[in-house]
């Protein structure tokens, strides 16, 4: 049985009467996605953006995203040996600290 992980990324979204046209894409901050390991802190995160965006054209959400684990390249599942790499996902480069005033 294979347990799924999830993390709660913010999206921003343009809208259709932007002189560039509607968009949405994950919002990036310094390289890595802003995403976070608890929904209230990405709902808190979006409404804060939300908040600063005034009349604009912009607006942000909070969009759930299944992590999936996957094996190296070439190696079959099962298969005995030591791990080449790894990564904890609370070091990932997704995680976000809150800034300090």
């Amino acid at each position: 049985m294979q347990d799924d992980t999830y993390l709660f990324m913010v999206w921003a979204h343009r809208s259709a009467d932007s002189i560039f046209g509607a968009a949405s894409s994950p919002v990036m901050r310094n390289g890595a996605f802003l995403c976070f390991e608890d929904e209230q802190k990405a709902r808190a995160e979006s409404d804060r953006l939300n908040s600063r965006s005034g009349g604009s054209h912009m607006h942000y959400s909070v969009r759930p995203t299944i992590v999936q684990m996957a094996l190296p390249s070439g190696q079959r599942q099962g298969e005995a040996g030591e791990p080449r790499y790894s990564i904890a996902l609370t070091d990932a480069a997704c995680r976000v600290a809150p800034r300090s005033l």
